[in-house]
């Protein structure tokens, strides 16, 4: 007896359309991930329409991980190895080399501002006849020694006033001293409520440890555990006073990105969370201002 096929026009088993190569100027952790990833897709067999239907992420980004453009987001790497029976024995793995591929990324993204950093820096320092600053982590270090000097010019600024005011005694007219430094720092931040925003709908009434969402310590350096000082759940309502535009761009779980980071309270210490965890219009009419250097 012949077999007839359950779908006449179509056969069994379609071919999917190959991936383009790689381009060359992918290289490093970056490309050695991007590969890995390709071998697990490519034994899972499916279209990336039908992917799409598996996972919290839209076809242009599931493109654009297996073209190296962008990376995903740890736990989306892990919903699409759980697919593969094969692949998920290679789990470890393939996180580890995307925390290998979003450090290098970060690296080479903080590389051009550096060397602007230092060629503006360069020529002033000539012609004041000292040595420019050493490359790299200069911009790091100049600012805490700009924030040090800060610190100590308030403190001397607010020692002044007190002894002035004690020597003054008390005003019969009745004024009163105006505010110091220290006050007028503050009123340069802003004070803002932000909501915590999970793209994954079964996370929004859960309050596990799979559906938290990291805080950081620094915004500038790879979103991974060892960055993560703190956690928020959908719905939690944090205070931020400001926010940043060129941190480390994180990826959600349905394709969004950002690169916007809002300063936040938690325990008494100041942490950060990546705006693509913030309600939308939340980040698009924020009025907090840019955080100091």
């Amino acid at each position: 007896m012949v077999s007839v096929p359950a779908h006449p026009h179509r056969p069994e088993n379609p071919r999917r359309k190959p991936l383009a190569p790689l381009p060359g100027q992918l290289s490093g952790p970056v490309r050695e991930f991007v590969t890995a990833l390709r071998h697990m897709h490519g034994e899972l067999g499916l279209s990336l329409t039908e992917l799409e239907s598996r996972l919290p992420a839209s076809r242009s980004s599931l493109s654009r991980y297996l073209r190296g453009q962008s990376l995903p987001d740890e736990r989306l790497l892990v919903q699409w190895g759980k697919l593969s029976f094969t692949a998920e024995d290679r789990l470890p793995e393939l996180v580890e080399l995307l925390h290998r591929a979003n450090e290098a990324a970060s690296a080479e993204a903080a590389a051009p501002a550096d060397e602007t950093a230092s060629a503006d820096i360069a020529p002033a320092a000539a012609m004041a006849g000292r040595p420019p600053p050493p490359d790299g982590s200069s911009r790091r270090r100049l600012r805490l020694v700009l924030a040090t000097v800060g610190t100590v010019v308030v403190i001397a600024g607010a020692t002044v006033t007190t002894l002035a005011l004690r020597s003054s005694g008390d005003n019969s007219s009745g004024d009163k001293p105006s505010a110091g430094a220290p006050a007028a720092s503050s009123a340069a931040l802003g004070n803002a409520r932000i909501t915590v925003y999970n793209a994954e709908r079964d996370c929004r009434t859960k309050r596990t440890r799979y559906c938290s969402l990291g805080l950081a310590e620094d915004p500038y350096l790879a979103y991974r555990p060892s960055n993560i000082v703190g956690r928020a759940w959908h719905g939690d309502v944090l205070r931020a006073d400001c926010r940043i535009a060129n941190g480390v761009t994180v990826t959600d779980e349905a394709g969004g990105h950002s690169s916007m980071w809002f300063r936040v309270g938690q325990g008494g210490k100041r942490v950060w969370v990546p705006a693509i965890r913030i309600r939308a219009d939340q980040v698009q009419y924020t009025k907090l201002p840019n955080c100091p250097d």
